[in-house]
């Protein structure tokens, strides 16, 4: 395996979902929650892409490393270090 191929694909990929949620947030009406857009977003993804969803939303190992993620975010409030 490629590992420096594999952790490009996974920095470009997680580089577009960000940009694309930012960009989802500023073209929101005022008016519009963002939380309330976010679930939609999940609603519509649970349809288009199932497997993918049910792996983020369940799999054990994706939810223990969003917990990590998260407590290196608070350990590092500037960012969280690439992969």
């Amino acid at each position: 395996m490629n590992q420096r191929r594999v952790d490009r694909v996974i920095e470009l990929t997680a580089a577009r979902i960000s940009a694309a949620l930012v960009a989802m947030e500023r073209d929101l009406p005022d008016d519009a929650a963002p939380q309330m857009a976010i679930e939609l977003v999940v609603r519509r993804l649970a349809h288009l892409n199932p497997w993918f969803m049910r792996q983020i939303m369940e799999h054990a190992d994706i939810r223990e490393a969003y917990a990590e993620a998260v407590a290196e975010r608070s350990a590092n409030p500037g960012g969280i270090e690439p992969l």
